[in-house]
């Protein structure tokens, strides 16, 4: 932040202007020399001083300014100083005892003495700080501070950091950038302390190669388990385009590897991405829009993405994306290729892959006086391995629409007919060679959107029903991999309501879709979402998924929340069934605000029927310019790694401060770790 204040410190510099108006009770000219007393305001283009005298020469243009001088530049910047001389012909100027403040930034300044000019700026016996002027909870105190704007490079000399009246740090010298552009050298280094990794230590190394384009290279160690180096490539090749290059390699300890059980010695990979929205619009009309996604990476196991510093995956399928699209008012067409590699298998061959995909869109259109509306949706996908079958395949969906309403637009009435075609043609199999679908359905709706005002709230209201008739269907499509919809007979219902008070606070949120299916003579089902606000202290979230097939809830989530004066609390409940596995969490979270600076905390997180998975105790103080927490953490939770799935535990003590608005520092201290194949 002292980068900021100094840049700031630089503005109030450039206090000259190429026209001054000085006003004031008393006015004297002698010679050359204009002086000026009682209530003297200085107004130009830039700034607004006050002062109790001040003096003009008209032939050195040196203006001096005795006395209480105030300096304004903006609603922001304030200036103090008991004298000024400002020359507005070299750009110079000359500060005794000067104050400093800005407002964004919420930071002060103090020095002795300042110069500026068009080369640098000096302050003598200097301190910064962002707390209460008057007896600041920390301080830094420096004897000189030189700004060469040129290079915008900082100099600070024997520079202290004082809390209270006591110093904990001293540095002799400090220099660093204060400019907004990007500059070479080091980045801020991340050392961490594992028992089961030892000491952990990243350091980023920026390099600057031109106004678009730079690189960071990051070199690692991990004493018990190895070295590893990553890096960035960075750039802006034209005005509406953008990417990065990534990449690293990371060497095991052969008696890592061997503990651990990693599949390999050596994790490496490359990552691109680019994205662009001006390919080939120079060369149509200014109607079209079009975008470019590139999203691709390549590894030859997890633990590539888990040693980065970037990220860390739990998930074992790793998906490569391209995506380009062109559309003007009336089309859209869409290319699209996508790439998978599921780290847990020792081999892809089988893995399904997805390129190239066509995609032609008609956006929704009418025809018969706007009585029928149409879209027309047709793609292509070519699906491919290695080993198994595979196809191309070809698909056609087009909806044809009636809307009408009755009764004065309080019922409203939709028909849509679909009507769908899929094309296969199978690749790698002497069973089949093509298959088809043909298929239509029908589709009718009927729904009112009403509101009404009473005495003590206000409630509005959605009421729908449909009903999905499937048509005449010929063909058939048996490999599974071909994604084809196949929505039975069915009845559904949906009502989405509000109500609010009379001030206009929401009160209650309600969701309701419910399904049954015909020819089953079933219940499918329903989703349901409730929100309920008591005061303004106190409210409640419900959301169930029930599956009327298989006669479960698939999705249980509530919570209640807590909010009064010093306390604020949250108790929360999570059960999901996603692809045969369960989970079903109960976690609780508590504040106490002891007073305006001390703050107690803690938290629990279970796997109902396991040990806790994760739980932390912990306080914190704060101060306006500077706090501090400190916290004891236990966490439990699944990683994949090239060795397989495992459930590590880790618990440690975390400390954490901030000197606001400079920065801080945190320690993570690991005082048990553990890992268990699951």
């Amino acid at each position: 932040m002292l980068r900021k204040i100094f840049l700031s410190l630089a503005c109030v510099g450039s206090l000259y202007a190429s026209k001054v108006d000085i006003y004031a009770l008393d006015v004297v000219k002698n010679q050359d020399i204009i002086n000026a007393k009682n209530n003297v305001v200085v107004v130009s283009n830039l700034y607004l001083i006050t002062a109790d005298e001040a003096k003009f020469n008209e032939t050195t243009k040196d203006l001096e300014l005795f006395g209480d001088v105030n300096i304004l530049r903006g609603q922001k910047e304030r200036v103090q100083s008991s004298y000024a001389k400002i020359n507005l012909k070299d750009n110079s100027t000359n500060f005794k005892n000067l104050f400093f403040s800005n407002n964004d930034l919420e930071v002060w300044m103090q020095c002795h003495q300042a110069d500026l000019n068009d080369k640098f700026i000096i302050t003598e016996n200097s301190v910064v700080s962002s707390c209460n002027v008057e007896n600041p909870d920390w301080e830094i105190r420096f004897n000189k501070g030189k700004l060469n704007k040129e290079n915008n490079f900082l100099h600070l000399y024997n520079a202290k950091l004082y809390v209270k009246n006591t110093p904990v740090m001293y540095l002799p010298y400090f220099g660093f950038s204060v400019d907004t552009k990007r500059k070479s050298g080091l980045l801020i280094p991340q050392v961490v302390l594992k028992q089961s990794e030892g000491l952990y230590y990243n350091q980023p190394i920026y390099y600057v190669i031109n106004d678009s384009v730079d690189i960071q290279f990051e070199p690692q160690i991990r004493t018990k388990r190895g070295y590893g180096l990553y890096s960035t490539l960075r750039f802006i090749d034209t005005p509406n385009s953008q990417g990065e290059i990534s990449g690293g390699i990371f060497g095991e300890k052969t008696s890592y590897q061997k503990e651990e059980n990693l599949k390999n010695k050596e994790h490496y990979g490359i990552e691109i991405k680019y994205s662009s929205e001006a390919l080939l619009k120079s060369l149509l009309s200014d109607e079209f829009q079009e975008g470019l996604w590139v999203d691709i990476t390549y590894l030859n196991d997890v633990d590539y993405m888990n040693l980065s510093s970037r990220a860390s995956t739990e998930a074992s399928l790793v998906t490569s994306k391209i995506n380009y699209f062109l559309s003007d008012d009336d089309n859209y067409y869409g290319v699209y290729a996508k790439y998978y590699i599921d780290t847990s298998k020792i081999s892809n061959k089988d893995t399904m892959q997805e390129y190239p995909s066509f995609q032609y869109h008609r956006y929704l259109n009418s025809f018969f006086d706007n009585y029928i509306q149409y879209s027309l949706d047709a793609t292509f996908h070519r699906y491919y391995r290695h080993t198994g079958i595979y196809a191309k395949t070809l698909d056609f969906n087009l909806p044809l629409i009636y809307h009408t309403s009755f009764l004065d637009d309080f019922l409203n009435f939709t028909f849509t007919e679909r009507i769908y075609a899929n094309f296969v043609d199978y690749s790698n199999t002497n069973i089949k060679n093509q298959e088809h679908l043909f298929r239509n359905s029908h589709n009718f709706s009927l729904y009112t959107d009403l509101s009404k005002p009473y005495k003590n709230f206000y409630h509005t209201i959605y009421l729908g029903a449909n009903y999905f008739l499937p048509g005449a269907k010929s063909g058939k499509i048996t490999e599974n991999f071909v994604s084809i919809e196949n929505e039975p007979e069915q009845f559904n219902f949906s009502i989405f309501q509000y109500f609010y008070s009379a001030l206009g606070k929401k009160k209650l949120y309600h969701n309701l879709k419910a399904k049954y299916f015909v020819d089953d003579e079933k219940f499918g089902g329903f989703d349901n979402t409730i929100e309920y606000f008591y005061n303004d202290y106190i409210s409640f979230r419900n959301e169930a998924e029930y599956s009327g097939i298989d006669y479960r809830f698939d999705k249980i989530f509530s919570e209640v929340l807590f909010g009064y004066g010093e306390w604020n609390f949250s108790l929360n409940h999570a059960y999901r069934i996603y692809e045969n596995e369960k989970y079903n969490f109960l976690g609780t979270k508590a504040q106490y605000d002891i007073n305006a600076n001390y703050q107690i905390f803690g938290g629990l997180w279970f796997d109902l029927g396991k040990d806790p998975q994760k739980w932390e105790v912990g306080y914190t103080y704060q101060r306006k310019c500077w706090n501090y927490s400190l916290m004891y953490r236990k966490d439990v939770s699944p990683k994949l790694t090239s060795g397989g799935i495992s459930a590590k535990d880790q618990s440690g003590v975390y400390f954490i401060f901030n000197f606001y608005p400079l920065g801080g520092v945190a320690y993570d201290f690991s005082l048990e770790e553990s890992e268990k194949a699951i």
